[in-house]
């Protein structure tokens, strides 16, 4: 996969990361003067003094601005721990942490790109999802470095892109990771809609819970107060840039009484009608969820119909559905969406199996570049009743909510089958294969490594994720040691070249073959 033609094509979209993060941190710094660089470290502080509590073994519990779930506190006290070590400034750590966060995403993407020339037989890779991921950033401004989402995003990406020789590996790395994140920001959850069906997608679920009960177990038996967000999270109200205040932000120029107060952390309107609506907020939440469930089911994403397009297309949809129904909406919930465009973008390239939401890609990267005018430049406007930031913010969440339709209209459309055929989808996925039932209790006591046996039969690497054969016998004795220790939903001969392998969604053709 990584040959020395790609590393020398890939120092363009890594000379545009180093320019632009190198004039984010500029702005960051002072070196260069920004719109309003307390904007940029109002969080930090924050996070600085919540670290400090840490430090003395509980969570601030007490403090009415802290919203977060347990994981997040193992994010804003590792800087702290990064002074005590190297000397450096609480906020120094924060802004390299928040970097190599960045960068790491950056990576993944790359390393997705990467994949994809190989899926399609190209010696050059296509970096569309990697510019547009430097772009999308610079585009949010050095408000990023400011917030500790991009630690997320990273974790999230892991959960979507990381590739492991093996597909157990895979789904337990990307399971681990979802775990993980949710814990510390609970978004990340969302990536489970996309998940295949069988072993594969059983595997991640078993790891995500893995991964976020036993930290959280841990945090509550270490520190009191882990669980202390719960309650001030419910206690919050409607953010004035959220999606469902703006009707209120507007009615207020047509004299509607409605006030804006600093409440929890952010700055909320109050008036008539909006208790109302912040709790039905919740309500939008699960009604979007439940069709994003609705939708698995019919979509049927058994290992044949699953691809890593479909898994990353749900995983932006849930995100999208979760920004648009929720009480607050920071302007740091775009680095979020970020991270899954890159990805979804790194995929256009495949004839087969790639996004079907590259219009809704590109709405939001120009949604996202109208985000950094209306915070911060002209928040403190709207805050006093500006009629023109008003506007500005209702097209950013106007761009948002027909982005959300437009992509959930396509995934519905693209993967969704008829009432019908959705009912008889597993019965012809069993006719097709008469060793099903074999396969799901072989693949239920055998945990190994899945090495496709078409690599034997053809020069070449076997494609991402699957390894070469490397032993040289033959004979139905061979084919059935294979079928033991194969851990995808295949015959014993592995999977046809030209075909994905269907527990990984990774290639698994001859490298002189196109998909």
């Amino acid at each position: 996969m990584l040959t020395p033609a790609r590393l020398r094509s890939a120092a363009l979209p890594a000379a545009c990361w180093v320019w632009t993060r190198g004039v984010l941190m500029m702005f960051v710094y002072s070196v260069v003067p920004y719109i309003s660089h307390g904007d940029i470290i109002g969080d930090v502080k924050l996070y600085n003094r919540w670290s400090q509590i840490f430090a003395q073994g509980r969570f601030p519990q007490h403090d009415p601005t802290w919203q977060y779930p347990p994981g997040a506190g193992v994010v804003i006290a590792v800087p702290r721990l990064i002074r005590s070590v190297t000397g450096m400034s609480y906020y120094s750590a924060f802004y390299t942490l928040a970097l190599v966060s960045d960068l790491t995403v950056f990576l993944l993407v790359l390393y997705r790109c990467w994949r994809t020339a190989e899926e399609t037989g190209h010696e050059r890779a296509d970096y569309l999802g990697a510019y547009v991921y430097v772009a999308a950033i610079f585009m949010l401004g050095p408000i990023v470095f400011g917030r500790y989402d991009i630690a997320v995003t990273m974790i999230a990406s892991v959960g979507l892109a990381v590739a492991l020789r093996t597909a157990v590996w895979t789904w337990r790395v990307r399971g681990l990771a979802i775990g993980l994140g949710t814990i510390v920001k609970v978004w990340p959850i969302a990536l489970v809609f996309g998940l295949p069906r069988g072993p594969s997608g059983r595997r991640a679920v078993t790891w995500a819970v893995i991964g976020g009960a036993v930290p959280t177990l841990i945090l509550i038996l270490v520190l009191p107060g882990a669980l202390g967000f719960l309650s001030q999270e419910h206690d919050r109200g409607l953010e004035v840039e959220s999606v469902l205040a703006t009707p209120f932000l507007l009615a207020r120029h047509l004299g509607y009484h409605g006030v804006i107060k600093n409440r929890y952390g952010s700055f909320e309107i109050l008036g008539p009608g909006i208790g109302s609506i912040s709790r039905f907020c919740e309500l939008l939440t699960l009604l979007g969820f439940c069709w994003l469930l609705w939708w698995r089911r019919r979509a049927r994403l058994t290992p044949q119909r699953w691809s890593e397009g479909v898994y990353y297309d749900a995983a932006l949809v849930a995100v999208l559905i979760s920004i648009i129904t929720s009480r607050v909406l920071s302007p740091q919930y775009l680095v979020w969406i970020c991270g899954l465009v890159a990805l979804c973008l790194a995929l256009t390239p495949l004839p087969r199996g790639g996004t079907v939401l590259a219009g809704p890609c590109w709405l939001l990267m120009a949604t996202i570049s109208i985000t950094q005018l209306e915070f911060p430049l002209m928040f403190p406007r709207l805050l006093k009743g500006n009629s023109t930031a008003a506007i500005i913010l209702t097209c950013r969440n106007s761009m948002l909510v027909i982005a959300t339709v437009w992509a959930g209209y396509l995934l519905w459309r693209t993967y969704a089958l008829p009432k019908g055929q959705a009912a008889t989808a597993v019965a012809d996925d069993v006719a097709d294969r008469p060793d099903f039932a074999v396969d799901e209790v072989e693949r239920a006591h055998v945990g190994i490594a899945a090495d496709a046996p078409a690599a034997a039969e053809a020069p070449g690497p076997a494609g991402d994720g699957a390894e070469p054969a490397t032993g040289t016998a033959t004979g139905p004795a061979a084919e059935a040691s294979s079928a033991r220790e194969a851990d995808v939903d295949v015959e014993t001969n592995g999977p046809t070249p030209g075909t994905s392998d269907p527990d990984t969604g990774f290639s698994s053709r001859p490298a002189a073959q196109s998909c």
